[in-house]
């Protein structure tokens, strides 16, 4: 059975690699002097109430082919993953948590508005342009990180965060094309600071 559904995406694919150069032949709607790249500007937490809120500042620059897509009905999905790290003294630093925040941007062609979902709760927001749409996806306020309660009285943390673009929520032959061409391989470094009490 495995060899055949493999027979069949390798079926799919010359029609997935067709579609996808199609829609590089479109215009896009990032600025052309605009180098496509995530990168995190700003982070930081603050303890409220006994829980930890994460505020954050993120460049979010898609790639030529990523918003001809976008603009021509693939939805576009954001990754934010988030860990915090404890110090050990005497042996290597281990993870205490790990989180993961989604964003989804998608372009509707009758409305010509550019819908951004947070896939975690659901929020939807509208916006008239792309840059509207983007720079507000990485504006980032008030997300909720951790309970205090559940990290160690005394221990000492640091939170690191970077924004990957998520391939892997593409149709299966689209997800093993976008895999292997660079304009669809964004990530930013990964942003690290101290979490304070």
């Amino acid at each position: 059975m495995s060899r055949v559904l493999r027979r069949g995406a390798w079926r799919a694919l010359p029609a997935a690699l067709l579609s996808l150069l199609l829609l590089a032949a479109t215009s896009p709607a990032r600025a052309a002097d605009e180098q496509p790249g995530f990168v995190i500007h700003t982070a930081y937490t603050e303890l409220v109430n006994g829980v930890y809120y994460l505020d954050a500042d993120i460049g979010l620059n898609l790639s030529d082919d990523a918003v001809n897509a976008l603009e021509n009905g693939l939805p576009i999905t954001v990754k934010l993953q988030i860990e915090i790290i404890k110090h050990r003294s005497w042996w290597l630093n281990s993870t205490a948590a790990k989180l993961e925040q989604s964003y989804q941007i998608s372009y509707h062609a009758l409305s010509r508005r550019f819908i951004v979902t947070n896939l975690n709760s659901g929020d939807q927001q509208s916006y008239s342009s792309y840059r509207e749409a983007v720079t507000n996806m990485g504006q980032v306020s008030d997300l909720p990180i951790i309970d205090a309660k559940l990290l160690d009285a005394g221990a000492h943390y640091n939170i690191r965060m970077r924004a990957v673009l998520d391939v892997t929520t593409m149709p299966g032959p689209l997800q093993l094309f976008a895999s292997l061409f660079e304009g669809w391989n964004l990530s930013s470094d990964w942003y690290q600071w101290v979490l304070v009490s």
